[in-house]
């Protein structure tokens, strides 16, 4: 999956939520399955989830989840709630997570409300310049990119890509090959 998109079109909630994965594989590159998500969300302050819940979600068949259900997958799965919302507004993982976790960052958006659209784009200059003066690169992205490695392929055996390829391996298993 991309970590950008059509700045018009939305990200579905299938799409940010295979996004939340990506960000959640381990160092051997294994994603949580969704009993893993299930039990996460029994920690939660929201719903409980049976793992055929969330692979519903995961698979794209739940249709219209209730705000409960949202909010317990995207605790379990860090992210901030708001992220699983309909519509672009809410497809910035990056700038949702700021909102979220730091209060200096909402008192500094609230303090931009009435402010003219050359005084927004002058605390975004300055904001860029900090960014280049600390070493920081100015292109932050809507999804973070993954940890380092996790989109490597896995060593291991490799999939079967049809079921001729299964029956053949079985015979082969059985014939002691």
């Amino acid at each position: 999956m991309a970590d950008t998109h059509d700045a018009g079109r939305a990200l579905s909630l299938r799409a940010k939520l295979l996004a939340l994965l990506r960000l959640r594989r381990d160092g051997d590159g294994f994603t949580p399955s969704a009993r893993d998500i299930s039990k996460a969300t029994r920690n939660g302050a929201g719903p409980a989830l049976s793992h055929s819940q969330v692979n519903s979600l995961f698979n794209g068949s739940s249709g219209n989840p209730t705000a409960g259900t949202l909010g317990s997958v995207a605790s379990a799965l860090g992210a901030p709630a708001a992220f699983l919302l309909q519509g672009a507004e809410w497809d910035d993982l990056t700038a949702l997570t700021v909102f979220v976790s730091r209060p200096e960052a909402r008192e500094a958006l609230r303090l931009m409300q009435g402010l003219e659209v050359q005084d927004i784009l002058a605390i975004r200059s300055r904001l860029q310049e900090i960014r280049r003066q600390r070493g920081l690169s100015e292109d932050v992205p809507t999804i973070p990119p993954p940890p380092p490695g996790v989109d490597q392929p896995r060593e291991g055996r490799p999939r079967r890509r049809s079921l001729h390829d299964a029956a053949e391996r079985a015979a082969d298993y059985l014939e002691g090959r």
